[in-house]
């Protein structure tokens, strides 16, 4: 599995559809909340990359939304997590502040949860 696959299968993991940032359908195509985009950059052995994904819930109340920031913060752990990919494995890791909480200035009611990520890709290419 390419990369960005692997990172797609892992952001898709957590029961929302996961969208890459500048892939997400808009007008009558547009989703349904909640869901998940996230952002794609690789490399190669022994750099660290920030990643970051946001979470999309609309409502009056954050309880959802921080209870999915939750779980994916305990599915990373503190020691990350290990995906496996074509040529070796991404080590994905909580960055710093992991979890913040946004609002969207179109809706009121969009609760947008922008979680920090630094990947390390253990791959020789």
């Amino acid at each position: 599995m390419t990369k960005t696959g692997a990172l797609h299968r892992f952001f898709s993991s957590f029961g929302l559809t996961a969208y890459e940032e500048h892939s997400v359908p808009s007008g009558d195509g547009a989703p349904a909340f909640p869901y998940l985009t996230y952002s794609v950059t690789t490399d190669s052995l022994g750099r660290d990359v920030p990643l970051s994904l946001s979470l999309w819930y609309r409502g009056s109340s954050w309880i959802a939304a921080n209870a999915k920031a939750e779980e994916i913060s305990q599915t990373v752990g503190r020691r990350g997590a290990i995906l496996p990919c074509d040529g070796g494995k991404i080590w994905l890791k909580r960055g710093t502040p992991f979890s913040q909480s946004m609002g969207d200035s179109s809706d009121n009611m969009i609760k947008r949860k922008y979680i920090n990520l630094t990947a390390e890709f253990i791959t020789a290419n």
